[in-house]
């Protein structure tokens, strides 16, 4: 054997070097890629910033490449799911585009699918926490996600039958993390759906998942980049796309929250850097500027995948090449999933405790034979969750064994039956006030709820009642209810302040309601009511005393505001028409050096009288951002003679009083009337998701009689007023602070709220 010289071997090792940097190159730049190729797709976690994935599979659509493997975590896992399950990049772009992000990620249900009874007062609360087995629960999570599982539901409905992922139309994983143990969760079968919802369960944020005997939360946390998920399901090349930004640097870690939160993501750091080692084509856009919550900006940051995409335009066209070399690319058109429907052969209702079977089918309102889209189950589910006894409702079809038919399977876990609540309140009417609130669906017996509410502050109040609802579909209902208030309200003439009472206010009454659709209902019942004056101020004539009576009515509610504050469209209208009578005042007239003398010399008679009034106001959408404001309010004492007891007060920019006219350019209680008429007009516009500005002209009489209107004149009859508002929809509730004008009082009115009246 010949002896090589060393300077030969090391040749020969620097040769073979290389060759491995070479192919690794080349591998890298998309030269010379095997035949048969797999690739894989691996797409990261990022919140809003995850939309960027859509861009990327644009390109990939445009260039015809087939992806055979796809992994991801967190936002990935969603715009993964739907890619595997036969979605094109477009139909997703379509969704995240169209889809309204704050409804997705709300904590309650829209106004829309509850009942019309319980719209006005939703919502507004700042906290509320059920008790179980006599102690306060506190949730997993902020937010439980009900419109986010409704949602994936509907997105993955079309491939219910699959519960092996590698069955899908491109084989599909996604990453969750055991939160008992940190380590990351691999989901390859059962429900798409809770698979997709457990890897984006952002910890704090949303309430954790179970599934398969584990509690789970964001994958995110151990492993936001999966990309050896996609190697070890047989990729021969991958595709890894990320958009998170990783460990934030020193500088930027200023609060214990920031180090807190950056200490949940250390193992998943350095997981990505061997995930990043194993990527063959590394995407990276650039989302500077953006966050995780920039839902706001889906068309930007999708976007910036494009463009992220195209900088690695040269491998990816190889890729194309080699595939359609092979007869491997992807077919022109996707199936339009979203038209699938099912016909229904039956329900299964699961884990129902003490909500019976017979109530859930009164508001899912599907029955044997239906024919239904996805909208349809989402719209059934929302019914359904509005009833307020269920924390989470969750869906899914089986096949019957009657061919073509579907079994529907509806999941529900049930809230504990009573929860506590709080707000808190600020206007310059009312003053500061703290809110707290009690809640249960079952006082005593079933379909029977039961209700309190107090507010403590400067004008305390209490509201508290019992409802009893006679069918399980909860169309008819009675309701016993007492309500009380004590508060102080100025007395104007002619616009000028001249006194000032304290009045206390109790009522007792009883009702019975039905519904008349499904955004309406009608009233009948009677009052007993209790109301006693004291007046602030020495004048020159003063009432004291008090009053007690009936007030029997019929009313008629209809409401399809979007929301309760800054509302973007719908109506609200009320009509009533009450009498009072058996009225036993105590009521007596005190003249400034003392002397009392007899109501009638402030020309009150109390007697039996007719009420009827209207509110009305509307809410349309003009364009994107402005909406157009109407209202009216009207009402009339028929046979009246009783000063203000009982009367209409004009005036305040806020509805927080009984019998109120909103006003611009008036005070609360700026006219004091028993009759009056009014209308509004103006415009609102938003800026950004939570920014109100808005203007409005209003106009109306008083004080006028429907027999004698020959005699109403400006000078003594007529209201004009106008007003400017900015508004903030806040975690504490709506902020607002108007200025108004009237020419009658020639003043500008400062008004500031904050929070959600009683």
């Amino acid at each position: 054997m010949t002896k090589k010289s060393p300077l030969t071997g090391l040749l020969f090792i620097c040769l073979i070097i290389v060759n491995f940097q070479v192919k690794a190159l080349t591998l890298i730049d998309g030269d010379n890629l095997p035949e048969g190729l797999k690739p894989g797709l691996t797409l990261s976690g990022g919140g809003a910033k995850g939309l960027a994935h859509i861009g990327v599979l644009h390109i990939l659509d445009s260039l015809g490449i087939q992806v055979n493997y796809i992994s991801g975590t967190s936002m990935g896992s969603i715009v993964g799911g739907m890619y595997a399950s036969g979605y094109s990049a477009s139909q997703i772009e379509a969704f995240a585009t169209n889809i309204d992000w704050d409804i997705l990620f709300a904590t309650k249900s829209s106004l829309h699918f509850l009942p019309p009874q319980e719209r006005n007062t939703a919502g507004k609360n700042i906290i509320e926490l059920p008790i179980d087995k006599g102690k306060i629960k506190l949730p997993s999570g902020a937010l439980e996600g009900q419109q986010l599982w409704n949602t994936l539901n509907e997105i993955y409905l079309p491939v219910y039958q699959v519960t092996d992922f590698n069955d899908l139309p491109i084989p599909f994983a996604c990453i969750a993390t055991d939160v008992e143990t940190g380590t990351p969760v691999l989901m390859n079968k059962g429900s798409l759906s809770s698979a997709i919802r457990a890897s984006m369960a952002i910890p704090s944020v949303f309430t954790t998942v179970d599934r398969d005997g584990k509690k789970l939360i964001d994958g995110g946390v151990v492993k936001n980049f999966p990309v050896s998920v996609v190697k070890e399901m047989g990729a021969d090349i991958t595709i890894g796309v990320n958009v998170s930004q990783g460990l934030r640097p020193a500088t930027e870690l200023k609060t214990p929250v920031d180090i807190i939160y950056q200490m949940g993501f250390y193992v998943d750091a350095h997981n990505f850097i061997h995930d990043k080692k194993l990527v063959d084509i590394y995407i990276e856009p650039d989302l500077t500027g953006f966050s995780a919550a920039s839902f706001n900006e889906a068309a930007t940051i999708i976007e910036r995948g494009k463009i992220a995409a195209r900088a690695q335009l040269g491998p990816l066209m190889k890729l194309a090449e080699a595939q359609k070399a092979n007869g491997l690319g992807k077919p022109e058109k996707s199936p339009d999933l979203v038209l699938h429907s099912f016909i229904i052969d039956s329900i299964h209702i699961i884990g129902n405790r003490e909500i019976s079977k017979h109530f859930i089918y009164s508001k899912l309102k599907i029955n044997r034979g239906d024919t239904l889209k996805a909208k349809d189950f989402t719209h059934a589910i929302n019914r359904l969750y509005a009833s307020n006894y269920f924390e989470r409702i969750n869906y899914y079809l089986t096949n019957s064994e009657k061919q073509g038919l579907v079994i529907l399977n509806v999941e529900v876990i049930e809230k504990p039956l009573s929860s506590i609540m709080t707000a808190i309140n600020f206007s310059t009417f009312n003053g500061v006030g703290i809110i707290l609130g009690w809640r249960t669906n079952r006082f005593l017996f079933n379909n029977t709820q039961a209700y309190a509410r107090v507010q403590i502050g400067e004008n305390p109040v209490y509201r508290a009642g019992i409802s009893h609802y006679l069918t399980n579909d909860q169309k008819t209902w009675l309701n016993l209810e007492t309500y009380g208030i004590r508060f102080e309200f100025p007395v104007y003439n002619d616009f000028e302040r001249v006194s000032e009472y304290r009045q206390d206010k109790l009522d007792l009454t009883l009702t019975a309601n039905i519904l008349t659709g499904i955004n309406s209902y009608l009233t009948a019942g009677s009052s007993f009511f209790f109301r006693d004056l004291e007046p602030q101020l020495v004048t020159e004539l003063m009432i004291d005393g008090s009053n007690t009576g009936f007030e029997t009515f019929i009313s008629w509610r209809y409401h399809t505001l979007n929301r309760n504050s800054f509302p973007l469209s719908g109506q609200k209208l009320s009509l009533q028409t009450s009498v009072f009578h058996n009225q036993n005042p105590t009521l007596k007239a005190i003249t400034y050096e003392g002397n009392e003398t007899s109501p009638t010399d402030l020309d009150i008679e109390v007697g039996t009288f007719l009420q009827t009034s209207i509110l009305w106001e509307s809410y349309f959408p003009v364009s994107e951002h402005f909406t157009q404001i109407s209202s009216i309010q009207a009402g009339y004492n028929f046979n009246y003679n009783q000063g203000f007891l009982n009367s209409f007060n004009v005036g305040g920019t806020s509805f927080i009083l009984d019998k109120q006219f909103t006003f611009a350019g008036l005070n609360e209680y700026g006219v004091i009337t028993s009759s009056a008429i009014t209308g509004a007009y103006g415009m609102q516009y938003q800026i950004g998701n939570s920014i109100f500005v808005s203007a409005l002209v209003n106009a109306g009489m008083y004080d006028f009689a429907l027999d004698n209107l020959g005699k109403v004149t400006y000078s003594d009859n007529a209201l004009l007023g106008a007003g400017m508002s900015l508004g903030y929809l806040s975690l504490l509730g709506p902020i607002e602070i108007t200025f108004s004008y009237s020419p009658q009082t020639d003043k500008i009115i400062g008004y500031l709220n904050l929070g959600w009246s009683f």
